[in-house]
């Protein structure tokens, strides 16, 4: 009897670990294929959260779906699984716990819900203290850096040293996932040299990317963003044929992952490439494609942040169940009534800050709108050094921008550079010299700075306007939806399109208006 209970457990032992051996793999197998086939590691890692018993297994099953969901632009389930895992703490594998934080924060990030971002990316630093892994400290601060998820980063975009300083620390860490992370941030430098023109730099880091992504197998998504960012660079080099090509190739992977937010910026980037090569049919297909795929991500991200909402509400409210259930009635009575005495001197506090802050960023917007004879005079910009413009082409172009600014074409949706440049008789590169020039700005904020001030115009001069929906409002000064309209409308006034015209509404009903 003893033989027979010593043989049986030695079978049990080596099924077990046979099982255990065969989960192990197929980890193994779907990171492997991840980026370039994210359907095939989402079947495989649902297969092992369905067979695994293993708390460990099953994080990291978990932190394969959210990564494979993100790929293919699918946020909703993303955070339906990350945030779920998230929850557990599982201390056994907390570098697993730490990645998957990281991530849900930038994607939280992504879809501007700022607040919820910075708790898990706080989540995630507090962890990492425990984790004594030198590759997860690296990999971990390497992202942080990179995604901006301090919280004094979160209102502004990275610096090139920034990134240099995350390059560097994924440079020191012994992963296959390197190749992918140091293509990722070799795209974001270039883009910061593409969003100052500087074309020379800009490649340099493309190719970069591009060696990267050859580190993986072929048609994976580096190498689809990779694309989507040399055909932006083909297109400021007036290579326009050439970027088509290049996007064509970057949609047929934005299709392979069914990732339609790439797919939207693929359509609207082929669009205007064809726009400045005075292809209106192909324009107008492929500006009404991306129309109709923008509607579907609008409504996508729309659940994605109801989805976050929900499962953040719900797990508090479970945490103060808990709570409730193993405290001493009168402790949690009294302890309850003093918390929301605190919580409602600083709410009012807070509250009170924030309204004043508001009314000091809502008058300083507007005095810089003044009559220029009311402000200080700017100083003169000596252009002769700075302009490979004629002087004579420089005052016509100035003249023609005046009239721009004094009609409203600047509020027509399929406004681009190239359009305008053909508008004004001239090329792209000298009106965009004479506006950074001039207006010390890119071309994209001088026309969404315009479209701001329009609106802005409208709502303090006619009452009718603070009636409307923001959507409406967005659509009147040619932005193409709600929340690129809200986000840019911030960075212009300092407030949200909200706050700025429940400020002209209180002017209004107050006594003193």
């Amino acid at each position: 009897m003893y033989r027979f209970c010593t043989i049986l457990l030695l079978l049990l032992s080596s099924v077990s670990i046979s099982q255990e051996g065969n989960i192990s793999g197929l980890l193994a197998q779907a990171e492997d294929v991840l980026y370039s086939d994210p359907q095939e590691a989402i079947r495989i890692a649902e297969y092992i959260s369905e067979k695994s018993d293993q708390p460990a297994e099953l994080l990291q099953a978990a932190y394969l779906l959210t990564r494979g969901f993100y790929i293919e632009g699918k946020y909703n389930q993303a955070l339906k699984i990350g945030m779920k895992f998230s929850e557990e703490e599982l201390k056994s594998d907390l570098g697993t716990q730490i990645q998957l934080n990281i991530l849900l924060s930038k994607l939280l990030k992504d879809l501007e819900i700022n607040s919820l971002a910075v708790k898990y990316s706080d989540k995630a630093k507090n962890s990492l203290k425990a984790d004594t892994d030198s590759d997860t400290q690296n990999w971990v601060t390497g992202k942080i850096i990179q995604y901006g998820l301090e919280k004094n980063q979160k209102d502004s975009l990275p610096d090139l040293d920034q990134f240099y300083s995350a390059k560097s620390k994924f440079n020191k860490i012994t992963s296959s996932q390197i190749p992918f992370q140091i293509g990722n941030i070799d795209l974001d430098l270039a883009e910061m040299h593409l969003r100052e023109s500087q074309l020379d730099s800009a490649e340099v880091y493309l190719s970069s990317a591009f060696r990267e992504s050859k580190k993986e197998k072929s048609g994976n998504y580096l190498e689809m963003k990779t694309l989507i960012k040399y055909g932006e660079f083909l297109f400021l080099k007036n290579a326009h044929a050439a970027a088509i090509d290049t996007l064509n190739a970057a949609m047929l992977l934005a299709q392979k992952f069914s990732n339609l937010p790439e797919q939207n910026k693929v359509a609207q980037a082929i669009s205007e490439n064809y726009l400045a090569l005075n292809n209106l049919e192909e324009f107008n297909n492929y500006n009404q494609r991306a129309d109709e795929i923008n509607t579907a991500v609008g409504d996508a991200e729309n659940d994605a942040v109801n989805t976050a909402y929900n499962i953040f509400n719900r797990n508090e409210t479970e945490r103060f169940s808990l709570f409730r259930a193993n405290a001493r009635w009168h402790l949690l009575i009294l302890g309850g009534i003093l918390l929301l005495l605190l919580l409602f001197w600083g709410f009012t506090k807070l509250r009170y800050r924030a309204r004043i802050n508001q009314y000091r960023k809502f008058i300083g917007y507007l005095e810089k709108r003044k009559e220029p004879s009311k402000l200080p005079a700017l100083p003169k910009i000596d252009t002769s050094k700075t302009l490979n413009i004629p002087k004579e082409t420089e005052e016509q172009l100035l003249v023609k921008l005046e009239e721009f600014e004094n009609s409203l074409d600047f509020i027509n949706k399929e406004i681009s550079l190239s359009r305008m440049a053909l508008q004004f008789e001239t090329n792209t590169k000298y009106l965009s010299e004479l506006i950074n020039a001039h207006k010390q700005k890119n071309f994209n904020t001088y026309i969404n700075e315009l479209r701001i001030n329009y609106i802005t115009d409208k709502l303090k001069n006619d009452p009718q306007y603070l009636q409307y929906k923001i959507s409406y409002l967005a659509e009147e000064s040619g932005f193409s939806s709600h929340s690129v309209f809200a986000t840019i409308f911030k960075s212009v006034t300092g407030i949200s399109p909200t706050t700025f015209i429940d400020i002209l509404q209180n002017k209004q009903e107050s006594p003193a208006a």
